[in-house]
């Protein structure tokens, strides 16, 4: 599966400016070959462990005043699932992600489970996240942020969400 691809299906299933919901994502999913929902778990997980950064967990402990790991990991999902721009501003400027957050929930984890449950209903034992090499709940690059000043990292999250 391409990126464009990829990218396309996310947007397929988002509705507006939200993040994609698991259940748009199924049906849009479910007519495609064994192979190609595979190939979007796979990559789908890809994205997730892109985003494991202390950055982006320090702009997402702001925007939810706290995050933990798990909460992390879900956060990364909703990213994904906002679509390809907002995954690159997560990625380059997590201090511009502000005026994407329709939900301060944040949480989308169900959305990288749609692939998973769609190949284990036609009787398929494949998990695609098992085909990287990556964990998505692994260390998380870069510098750990501090909790008494993560703000000041990201002086538009914290005037935003406080």
């Amino acid at each position: 599966m391409t990126e464009e691809r990829f990218w396309g299906l996310v947007e397929q299933a988002r509705d507006g400016d939200s993040s994609a919901s698991p259940d748009q994502m199924a049906e849009i999913l479910t007519p495609l070959s064994d192979e190609d929902v595979s190939d979007f778990g796979a990559l789908f997980y890809s994205k997730v462990c892109d985003l494991n950064q202390w950055r982006l967990w320090g702009a997402g402990y702001v925007i939810a005043g706290g995050m933990s790991d798990d909460s992390f990991h879900y956060f990364r999902s909703w990213i994904v699932g906002k679509g390809r721009s907002v995954f690159e501003i997560a990625l380059n400027n997590p201090d511009g992600l502000g005026s994407f957050v329709d939900d301060p929930d944040v949480n989308n984890e169900l959305l990288e489970y749609v692939a998973v449950e769609i190949l284990e209903r036609r009787g398929k034992q494949e998990d695609p996240r098992d085909r990287s090499v990556r964990r998505a709940d692994g260390q998380p690059t870069g510098e750990p942020f501090d909790e008494g000043t993560v703000g000041d990292d990201f002086p538009r999250l914290t005037s935003q969400f406080g």
